[in-house]
């Protein structure tokens, strides 16, 4: 993969996304997840609208084949944004799989639900030890005194991916002779600076876009992209399943017209179409 810097980066618009559906020879189910791509692109913190647009085509499995866990996990961090816990959560464990033979999409989907999932747990171990600092001005020096609550109180043992919470009572740098005054904590697969929820302000959705430049013969093909990071704008190619600049392309729609992909953390989904 090679990498230069080229002129300002033409982003995706909705104009462009909306263009795309009425190209001779796509299919039901991918006009179907580029009409909520479209919508979720061009007003991205109208959270109604994109929910509204996500319901309109969860319907059915058969709407959408395998976009749907992708547009069930769109919706569900916009139920997230409009404070809709419960209801993101029913749509989150929705996309939850076990199969590790299911298609592309829906693996990763199945991680990106498991990383809000274990977010949201999380806030109820934090709101678990506020009540047991408050019972004893100290926290505990492990969970498990929170985890013998009674039922409805106890939290979580362990995140969406079957793990343990990284739980650990610290010092302050300066002050001394205070213990259990201060805690860490985290989702192991997520990462301590992932893990809280408040780093997500629900302003904006991730912090990359790509456009397709062209896609090459061969197999796997390969396809050109163009990526707009912090660093400024770069290019380079992948094949599916390959990464770049911080994006994983997962697949190409059957005309080549756009490519699913998603940030490398695995928290935000990215739609490349072609630059014109």
């Amino acid at each position: 993969m090679t990498t230069t810097f080229r002129k300002p980066f033409a982003s995706v618009t909705a104009g462009v996304l909306l263009a795309v559906t009425s190209l001779f020879g796509s299919t039901p189910q991918e006009e179907a997840f580029l009409k909520v791509w479209s919508v979720h692109a061009q007003t991205p913190v109208n959270h109604h609208a994109v929910i509204e647009v996500c319901q309109s085509v969860m319907n059915k499995a058969s709407t959408l084949g395998e976009f749907l866990p992708v547009v069930k996990t769109l919706a569900a961090w916009h139920l997230l944004a409009m404070e809709k816990q419960q209801d993101a959560v029913r749509i989150f464990e929705s996309a939850l799989t076990t199969d590790t033979m299911a298609p592309v999409l829906a693996r990763y989907a199945d991680t990106m639900a498991r990383r809000w999932l274990s977010r949201i747990d999380l806030l109820q171990v934090e709101r678990a030890l506020k009540l047991y600092y408050a019972d004893n001005v100290a926290f505990p020096s492990s969970l498990a005194p929170l985890f013998a609550l009674p039922p409805g109180r106890a939290p979580a043992k362990v995140d969406r991916f079957n793990e343990p919470w990284v739980y650990e009572t610290v010092e302050f740098s300066k002050l001394t002779g205070l213990k259990n005054q201060k805690y860490t904590l985290a989702c192991k697969a997520i990462g301590a600076k992932l893990s809280p929820m408040k780093r997500f302000p629900f302003t904006s959705y991730g912090q990359k876009k790509a456009a397709i430049l062209s896609r090459r013969s061969g197999i796997p093909s390969m396809v050109d992209f163009e990526v707009l990071t912090e660093a400024g704008v770069q290019r380079g190619s992948a094949s599916e399943n390959g990464s770049i600049n911080g994006i994983r392309f997962l697949k190409l729609d059957s005309e080549g017209r756009f490519a699913v992909m998603i940030e490398n953390e695995g928290d935000f989904w990215v739609v490349a179409t072609r630059k014109r």
